[in-house]
């Protein structure tokens, strides 16, 4: 298929399990910095040259040796499409409308439940055809 990802048995063999986490890590450090052109190329650089790295080493099973790179190149577009080509202020939680986050710490809070959900239940965006979630019970 793609044969820089495929085991090679020439690459050394090293799990790298700090790959994924640390895009991660990157885009939501990232995404406290000022919005503009500078933040959006220099985060998006950062984040390809550790994908670069994925492929140079083999875990030695190769449902995770295409995984990885698949998993890594879908944070880029996650980062791409929440922070580079759009406001992250075009995205909210359901039950926060309106509100703007002031201090960093509200930023780094919306920005991580912002990345880490996958099909946006419970924000103004979401998947076709997902029901909402159950309300909360109050006592």
């Amino acid at each position: 298929m793609f044969p820089s990802f495929v085991p090679d048995k020439a690459r050394p063999l090293a799990a790298r399990p700090y790959l994924v986490p640390s895009i991660y890590l990157i885009c939501l450090v990232g995404s406290l910095l000022p919005q503009g052109k500078l933040r959006a190329t220099s985060v998006t650089l950062l984040v390809s040259y550790v994908i670069w790295q994925i492929p140079k080493y083999t875990t030695g099973e190769v449902a995770q040796d295409v995984l990885l790179p698949v998993q890594a190149t879908l944070a880029l577009f996650q980062w791409l499409d929440y922070f580079a080509l759009h406001s992250e202020n075009e995205f909210s939680r359901v039950k926060d409308a309106g509100k703007v986050p002031q201090t960093w710490r509200e930023r780094l809070g919306r920005n991580a439940g912002l990345f880490m959900s996958m099909r946006g239940i419970g924000w103004n965006w979401k998947v076709k055809n997902v029901p909402e979630g159950p309300s909360p019970q109050t006592t």
